[in-house]
């Protein structure tokens, strides 16, 4: 087979690749369209075809004349990768191994150091790391700027690439080149990976009968742990009167899972909302109905660390009256994810919405701005401290749309600890307490 027709082969491979072979029915329905239309979508399929001959030029260069010869699927990926790095910063491309990966964090088991991970000026940056893992014990924090894994420079790194970096197996250990504000130059940590089964929930009784939970990711069972956790602490022999509940440093995950725990506070009505380009994704959710947890007053604590879904969370029960909302202005991240298997076990992360809270607002850039803006302190219940770090500082980052828990009854040694060190936590705690003074202004109701 000659080089021409090899050439041409690879052509309309690439052809099809991109555009899918319902584009040549799209082109066919062109021509049978107004001539206004047929002249645009003819413009844009000869810039398109322009475009994939030049790909396709390089390619065969790169193919026929590199000095060693390389797997046409390493070609490929990488300029899959290159395509994907122009976007959004969530938005991603996944090899198979990477896909697999994945898919275990969101079911609440794998394999790694425990963190979130963005990028920011080329670099990885860390979003927040996860209660217990490695990477929190080890003192890692949001904003921290990972320059390098095991020696290997992060900068334009694809996102999905460092993930694959930090995974691997149990025991292992990984090298980090760690740059912060507060270090004269970058140190290295060293982390040992390990097996990481997310419990995304803990709970507590405070006194007073307020009761506290947090959630530290949305995962698989995040709700059923919730119920269990909302049954144990609502007893009748404690009959709490106001829930604290605890979402600072919790990156999201599962937007259903998000919608189920909302459900568990809102009675009826929208939960939160998708609108994008293409009508298939608007979706409104509505609250579920089927748990209803009592009327008592809830005030949720948040910072820079919470994230996506968490911030839905957060902002669909401020919207819906049901909670007031305290701590710092969250994260930002009001984008839609959606995921698609691809051929061969490969995958991809593409935006395609923003999420909107039931009174029509985004987060998306702006982050839920608290009720009560309350500043962190060095220490927090069950978790670190944050420097700030928000998706308004992430490369390719949208602006917004609109422009606009029981460890003993009465054990409260500890609680007295967390309430001198946490001031955020310590603020929800009195709030609620002198929850008659909240209702009476109409926040509470």
């Amino acid at each position: 087979m000659n080089k021409r027709i090899k050439s041409s082969i690879f052509f309309l491979f690439i052809f099809y690749l991109i555009f899918g072979f319902s584009a040549a029915g799209r082109i066919c329905f062109a021509k049978t369209g107004n001539a206004a239309g047929t002249e645009n979508k003819e413009k844009i399929n000869e810039r398109a075809l322009k475009n994939i001959k030049l790909f396709s030029k390089v390619y065969s260069l790169i193919k026929n004349n590199y000095i060693r010869k390389e797997p046409s699927r390493k070609l490929i990926f990488g300029a899959i990768d290159g395509m994907v790095s122009t976007l959004d910063p969530h938005t991603y491309f996944l090899t198979p191994d990477e896909f697999r990966q994945m898919k275990s964090q969101t079911s609440g088991k794998f394999t790694g150091i425990g963190i979130k991970i963005s990028t920011k000026n080329g670099y990885v940056v860390v979003i927040s790391p996860i209660d217990g893992s490695p990477a929190a014990k080890a003192g890692l924090k949001s904003g921290d700027i990972i320059e390098k894994i095991d020696n290997i420079s992060t900068y334009n790194m694809n996102i999905m690439k460092a993930v694959g970096l930090l995974h691997g197996k149990a025991g292992t250990s990984v090298n980090l080149l760690i740059k912060r504000k507060s270090f004269k130059r970058p140190r290295i940590f060293t982390l040992l990976r390990k097996n990481i089964i997310l419990k995304s929930v803990k709970y507590m009784l405070l006194p007073h009968h307020i009761g506290y939970i947090r959630i530290s990711s949305f995962q698989d069972y995040t709700n059923s742990q919730l119920l269990k956790a909302l049954k144990i602490i609502g007893l009748k022999e404690h009959g709490i009167r106001g829930l604290i509940l605890d979402l600072r440093n919790n990156p999201g995950g599962l937007l259903n899972e998000a919608v189920k725990v909302c459900s568990d506070f809102i009675k009826s009505g929208i939960v939160v909302y998708t609108r994008g380009r293409i009508k298939s994704q608007d979706v409104k959710y509505y609250a579920l109905g089927k748990y209803t947890a009592p009327d008592y007053p809830i005030v949720v604590i948040v910072n820079s660390g919470t994230a996506s879904a968490a911030e839905i969370t957060a902002g669909s029960l401020q919207a819906h009256k049901r909670a007031v909302v305290v701590g710092e202005q969250t994260f930002g991240k009001g984008s839609v994810q959606t995921v698609y298997t691809l051929p061969d076990g490969t995958g991809m992360g593409l935006t395609t919405a923003f999420y909107f809270l039931p009174n029509g607002v985004s987060v998306q850039d702006t982050g839920v701005l608290p009720d009560f803006n309350v500043g962190s302190s060095k220490n927090f219940i069950f978790v670190k401290p944050l420097r700030t770090l928000r998706e308004v500082n992430l490369r390719h980052h949208f602006k917004n749309p609109e422009s606009k828990k029981l460890k003993g009854a009465q054990d409260f040694k500890a609680f007295n600890i967390y309430f001198k060190k946490d001031n955020q936590f310590r603020f929800a705690y009195e709030l609620l307490k002198s929850w008659k003074v909240i209702k009476e202004t109409g926040t509470g109701e």
